[in-house]
């Protein structure tokens, strides 16, 4: 069986590395008391690169099946699946790949600095800065009637706006990373529950970490997209077929098809007011 994926955006993703694992599945309980139909469900997923037992699960957050609980196991799986470079969390991309083969240049220890491609890329990847808002067209009489409507239709209770990460100096990813005073207290609006949902769309493939955390339920489930940087993107869905936020919103079914249904019920001028806030994003 074969689906269609786009890539995911990378920008700001420290930030949601650092987003409360209690946060997330308060957002799922929430969800479920308000009793709309709408049930995300919260995944665990492993740190690869932990070795400390009990300690190495978290709620995922990255990838479309909420797969990657911290960025490293994220980047590490789409270095192979996507590049073809094979690492330490994911050795054998190639049949040819031996055991007693050297390290691959992503795990090789820089002299001078001690880290490895790898690490470095991940320390950049952390250091990019969440997409910032289109403050012009966010302050506008239309951006903001549009952004009531977006709660009033019931986009909030998955797309979920603000998050408070972390304390700077908090140590997560089973002891493997410590939050740093540039990402560590700070409010982000990722517009995301970062839970899975079936809302019509699925394809029937479940995805993992690794082979033995995939889970048949999530086959037809996919995490709820942050909608920061919405504006910089040609494509929507998961598949990246949604081109207009019409086309997005029409394709809502299964738990989000009375969101749908509220939205085709809004007048021509509210529309055009939801899609003003959506072009701030």
């Amino acid at each position: 069986m074969t689906g269609e994926r786009v890539s995911v955006s990378l920008l700001g993703d420290g930030y949601i590395e650092a987003i409360d694992d209690r946060d997330i599945k308060q957002i799922a309980e929430q969800q479920r008391a308000a009793n709309f139909g709408i049930v995300g469900v919260p995944v665990t997923a492993p740190v690869l690169e932990s070795n400390q037992a009990g300690e190495s699960m978290r709620i995922g957050r990255f990838g479309w099946k909420s797969q990657h609980s911290s960025l490293l196991s994220a980047c590490a799986d789409s270095l192979r699946n996507e590049l073809g470079i094979r690492n330490r969390l994911y050795p054998n991309e190639y049949p040819t790949h031996k055991a007693n083969d050297p390290p691959t240049p992503m795990d090789s220890s820089d002299v001078k600095i001690g880290q490895t491609e790898l690490e470095r890329l991940i320390a950049v990847v952390r250091n990019t800065a969440s997409p910032p808002r289109d403050e012009g067209l966010a302050a506008s009489s239309d951006a903001i009637a549009g952004e009531k409507l977006f709660g009033e239709v019931g986009c909030g209770l998955c797309h979920v706006s603000t998050y408070k990460t972390l304390p700077a100096g908090t140590v997560i990813n089973g002891r493997t990373y410590r939050v740093p005073d540039n990402i560590g207290g700070k409010t982000i609006h990722p517009y995301s529950d970062f839970l899975l949902h079936d809302v019509g769309t699925g394809d029937g493939i479940p995805q993992g970490a690794q082979p033995e955390y995939l889970d048949q339920l999530t086959a037809n489930k996919f995490r709820t997209a942050p909608l920061w940087g919405l504006r910089f993107r040609p494509w929507m869905m998961h598949d990246g077929k949604s081109v207009t936020f019409h086309q997005a919103i029409m394709r809502h079914g299964g738990e989000a098809t009375k969101d749908r249904e509220r939205y085709e019920d809004l007048t021509p001028i509210q529309k055009q007011q939801l899609r003003a806030f959506l072009n701030s994003l």
